[in-house]
């Protein structure tokens, strides 16, 4: 899993730099990719040939997970709308702050390496104490990031890179964090359940993120997308905050390991879990 984390992350943010060398017009950069999704077919033909066993059935109860860990399921949603929205929209951000194509690329990747770089030892940390107040000082970090980014960096390209890494060091992780969350809530043979909820909590959030996002961009100009996620994450500090009232942590024998999940497949639940037992 570490090796296919370090592999997906290494192509999504090596990817950004064929903008450049290819140029973002024109038909070249949509040739590339076909390629490389083609040549992805020679060693998946030539791999194993033998036939795993059938996964466990897992029937899909959106409002059981909802009940199991409500914090779990809010942080999903917001994370998807966040991710999503800046993901999609922070090279047009760039853009419309008069970034070169080249410094556009490395805006967007250098959120993405940082969101990498800081996961595994926020998780640590969050083994270790309540992991709501992880969760909270995360989003608080990541919020604070978003209006610097708003409101400090102007067009400042180097202090545009400087923040939105730490921008994505906290944003990136806050799926993780409310997905480990939600699987300390699980009971046995719960854990693929909920993380198939959770993906679809944040694809829920990543629908709706960046059609709304754009919207408040065309009013209020290139800066409101980081706005627009502070308010969200805003809302998700309440929920926090709400929830830690009304509902005791989870005692630290009772919790499970934090793991970088990927919002692939359930699949990787049921392998992480393995890796725990």
């Amino acid at each position: 899993l570490a090796i296919y984390r370090m592999v997906d992350i290494g192509s999504v943010t090596g990817a950004q730099f064929l903008i450049p060398i290819f140029g973002a017009g024109g038909f070249a950069i949509f040739a590339v990719m076909s390629m490389m999704i083609t040549f992805s077919l020679v060693p998946v033909s030539l791999g194993d040939r033998s036939n795993p066993a059938p996964p466990e059935d897992v029937k899909l109860d959106l409002p059981r997970v909802w009940r199991i860990s409500p914090l779990g399921s809010i942080g999903c949603i917001a994370v998807g709308v966040t991710n999503s929205a800046f993901r999609t929209l922070s090279p047009v951000y760039a853009e419309e702050i008069g970034m070169s194509v080249a410094d556009v690329v490395t805006f967007v990747s250098v959120g993405i390496f940082g969101g990498a770089l800081i996961q595994y030892p926020l998780g640590y940390l969050s083994d270790r104490r309540d992991r709501r107040s992880v969760l909270l000082a995360t989003t608080c970090c990541a919020m604070l990031a978003a209006l610097a980014l708003a409101f400090v960096a102007r067009a400042d390209p180097f202090l545009n890179f400087i923040i939105v890494f730490i921008f994505g060091s906290f944003a990136m992780p806050l799926y993780s964090l409310s997905a480990a969350h939600a699987n300390d809530r699980a009971g046995k043979g719960e854990f693929v359940l909920i993380n198939a909820a959770l993906m679809l909590f944040y694809s829920f959030g990543a629908i709706g993120g960046p059609i709304a996002a754009s919207a408040v961009m065309q009013h209020f100009g290139p800066s409101a997308l980081f706005v627009f996620n502070a308010v969200v994450y805003a809302v998700l500090i309440i929920v926090i905050l709400y929830r830690m009232q009304v509902r005791s942590s989870v005692p630290a024998g009772s919790r499970s390991r934090f793991t970088a999940l990927l919002r692939t497949s359930t699949l990787f639940a049921r392998l992480a879990r393995r890796g725990g037992d």
